[in-house]
């Protein structure tokens, strides 16, 4: 699966906004992806297999290659 990187200019006010709204910076990002991303953007896309997820994170580590 591809694993865009963020800016790494963009990770202290990530987790500077995350800490504030007591979250994971995961948690943070995703919900404002999700509510960037049109509603219909979704439903076309399967669910994520939480299997293969961890399966991944063996591979190519947790913060990807």
């Amino acid at each position: 699966m591809y694993s865009p990187k963020i800016r790494e200019d963009l990770i202290p006010k990530i987790y500077r906004t995350a800490k504030s709204a007591k979250v994971a910076m995961t948690k943070w990002v995703n919900r404002v992806i999700e509510e960037a991303l049109p509603a219909d953007a979704a439903e076309n896309e399967p669910e994520t297999n939480i299997r293969n997820s961890r399966k991944e994170r063996r591979r190519y580590g947790r913060f990807g290659a």
